[in-house]
């Protein structure tokens, strides 16, 4: 029996939101994921927009994201801000009030992504296995984040891509500079990157090492 993919409401406004996103995905591939950080997210997002970044992830387990994003993120230009550790409907439609522009799961659930498909909001869906990476794109989700991808290793993206070459796919979970490389190389579209990306605290030195890992992991692709 054919598997129809989720794609509702199928209207030219969802065709040009989600194409667009794909764009910039491709022209800037990293997804910065602040988790619970010790230092204000203005901050850190400012440190991060200011080098090229224009996908932030602020999880919404950390104490001041729902504030952040209704409110300070929107005198960000040139950056989409996303709510991550979505696992549930109640948390998808709490970022979505929030504000959240995307939406990141570490687990699939077929109900948050039909929430996000509901209101118009790209979801970035966590799967490992090759039935869930399929099974979450079959149902409407715009990118795969596939986690841990440190252990699963680069070789298994390559794997991956003999099934499913034109399934988005996002490396989370342990990516650093000197891995990025090998994930693009071996067919990951984006990367998701936290603690690399986190500042120990707002120090000019501390925001300047930052921003330099972040220069490095957007020219990684380029490094292929």
């Amino acid at each position: 029996m054919e598997v129809s993919r989720v794609r509702r409401p199928i209207t030219y406004y969802f065709v040009e939101k989600m194409s667009a996103l794909l764009a910039d995905l491709h022209a800037a591939p990293v997804v910065a994921i602040l988790r619970r950080p010790r230092v204000d997210i203005e901050l850190c997002a400012s440190a991060l927009i200011e080098v090229g970044v224009r996908f932030v992830e602020v999880t919404i387990d950390s104490p001041a994201a729902v504030p952040f994003l209704e409110s300070t993120a929107k005198n960000f230009k040139g950056a989409m801000f996303g709510a991550g550790t979505v696992t549930v409907p109640e948390l998808a439609e709490k970022a979505i009030r929030a504000g959240a522009q995307f939406l990141v799961t570490p687990n699939f659930n077929p109900e948050v992504i039909r929430v996000a498909r509901s209101h118009v909001i790209p979801i970035f869906c966590g799967a490992m296995t090759p039935t869930e990476i399929f099974s979450a794109y079959e149902a409407g989700a715009e990118v795969i984040k596939v986690f841990p991808a440190a252990t699963l290793g680069s070789a298994y993206f390559k794997e991956l891509r003999g099934p499913f070459p034109e399934i988005p796919l996002m490396a989370t979970g342990g990516i650093t500079v000197d891995n990025a490389p090998d994930f693009f190389s071996a067919g990951a579209t984006a990367l998701g990157v936290g603690g690399s990306l986190a500042l120990k605290d707002a120090t000019p030195a501390a925001v300047a090492a930052c921003q330099e890992a972040a220069r490095k992991l957007l020219a990684a692709k380029g490094q292929i």
